[in-house]
């Protein structure tokens, strides 16, 4: 059974978290609790495309090589399990091979499934300088990762479904907010100038509002991004 007075969830910080900013603090520090580095959230796609860890919903305070790349392989052993089990498992960096390891100078890794009551598939994978956790530590991380997570959902994760916008129309909301025009988004996504403008167009719809500055400040205020 788990100690619930040894639980990271307790406590006021999980009923404040109200934003991306907010929930990524908490993932840091449950990483950090449990005596982790590094942590990536990221939604599981069903296609084949590698996971996209700037997408609408991706959070981590991985190294500045990972973030640049920007995607992690389906085919990364850690991946795969994430995308076929369903219960919280460790890997030693000894015995799997993964570029994760090496990139957050870790021992080993914990993975943790989580679901949105939507349906939605995401991952959590957790980067130690320790070896693996015990079957109890494991038991508490993936208790306190499930609760943290479901507070995520409920706060942000569901307001896809209010606000109609999908992860790369909350990709070019964000990329708006921080001053960058429709040309450089498209360079940064890989799209054309017009697909952008077109995007653009469709957000303005949903959001139900007219220009690009009440475009961000509507999503700022629903927490769509920070």
């Amino acid at each position: 059974m788990l100690d619930q007075d040894t639980a990271f969830h307790l406590g006021p910080e999980l009923e404040r978290a109200v934003n991306r900013m907010d929930f990524f603090r908490l993932f840091k520090a449950l990483a950090a609790n449990h005596g982790c580095n590094h942590f990536i959230l990221f939604e599981l796609a069903g296609d084949d495309r590698p996971l996209d860890l700037h997408g609408g919903h991706a959070l981590h305070n991985f190294s500045e090589a990972l973030a640049k790349t920007g995607t992690i392989s389906k085919e990364d052993p850690l991946v795969r399990n994430l995308m076929m089990s369903t219960a919280a498992c460790a890997f030693d960096a000894e015995n799997t091979d993964t570029p994760l390891f090496a990139l957050g100078n870790a021992l080993s890794a914990v993975v943790v499934p989580l679901h949105t009551a939507t349906g939605k598939r995401f991952g959590l994978i957790l980067l130690r300088r320790e070896k693996s956790p015990d079957h109890r530590q494991l038991a508490l991380i993936a208790h306190d990762a499930a609760l943290v997570f479901q507070r995520y959902f409920e706060v942000l994760i569901s307001l896809d479904s209010v606000s109609g916008l999908n992860d790369r129309e909350i990709q070019i909301v964000r990329w708006t907010s921080e001053g960058k025009t429709s040309s450089e988004i498209a360079i940064i996504l890989s799209l054309s100038e017009h697909t952008i403008n077109s995007y653009i167009a469709a957000i303005l719809r949903k959001l139900h509002v007219v220009n690009r500055a009440q475009m961000v400040a509507s999503a700022l205020r629903n927490g769509l991004i920070t």
